[in-house]
């Protein structure tokens, strides 16, 4: 059984998790790859990572629509308060010194939910900032949108996500792995790691978190969200990602948004 990758503040921070036996991202690669803040209250500086995302426009990030209905949960407010609490983290989180909070630089203008509700492929939420961000300023190589084939089984599949490195450790911290496709399909969507095996793996906090594959012509591409692993304790799981696919594309392109294409 899949374990959805909900959201967890500090009030239960005890079972939160996030990439376990990743690499932590210390330079500015993979800027696109975004944290999601919580922000009580606006006027505060601070605020708390509660999931991952991506940039794939430039004012558009794409997350797990699951963090936002979890996040509301949690922090017992409604969903659309929720909605209005959340900010965009980006960079690196190495010398955070308070980390699960940190200092947000985007605030959003609207969230959209996928409409549906019936497979994976739902579990999806576009982020619109409130502003277009400064690509060349944060050393931003976008990396275009790619629908994944099973051509790209067996190739590497990137992972990137902020949270914990370690089962004892704390959210916040930005990591990548690094694994080969193991399956593709229309129940578990991208599938990396082993089942029940120790190894790399996702857990709580990278949820939204990116994943990204090479084309033929060695380019960098985004091809899914992370949204559940297959079982706990992190890193004896494998990790699950919502591929794109043509009905999302279609439903992004009919957002308006700008799209790294």
């Amino acid at each position: 059984m899949k374990s959805i990758l909900c959201i967890f503040f500090s009030l239960i921070s005890q079972i939160a998790w996030a990439i376990v036996d990743g690499t932590p991202i210390t330079d500015s690669s993979f800027r696109q790859s975004v944290a999601l803040v919580y922000k009580k209250d606006p006027t505060q500086t601070t605020g708390e990572i509660y999931c991952s995302g991506t940039l794939i426009g430039p004012r558009v990030v794409i997350s797990a629509a699951h963090c936002i209905s979890s996040g509301a949960k949690a922090m017992k407010v409604s969903v659309e308060a929720f909605k209005s609490q959340t900010w965009i983290y980006m960079g690196e989180t190495e010398n955070a010194p308070d980390l699960p909070m940190v200092t947000p630089q985007f605030k959003n203008a609207k969230v959209v939910v996928h409409p549906m509700n019936d497979s994976i492929y739902s579990d999806i939420v576009l982020i619109e900032l409130d502003q277009d961000v400064d690509l060349k300023k944060w050393s931003i190589n976008p990396a275009s949108l790619l629908i994944p084939t099973k051509e790209l089984l067996g190739k590497e599949l990137i992972h990137v996500g902020y949270g914990q490195i370690a089962n004892d450790g704390v959210k916040g911290n930005k990591a990548l792995l690094r694994l080969p496709l193991k399956e593709l399909n229309g129940y578990n969507g991208l599938g990396v790691g082993e089942m029940r095996g120790n190894g790399p793996g996702a857990c709580h906090g990278d949820s939204g978190g990116s994943a990204y594959m090479s084309d033929q012509k060695g380019n960098l591409r985004f091809v899914g969200v992370e949204y559940a692993v297959s079982n706990h304790p992190c890193g004896f799981s494998a990790t699950f990602f919502v591929p794109l696919n043509e009905k999302i594309i279609d439903w992004l392109k009919s957002l308006n948004r700008p799209l790294f294409l």
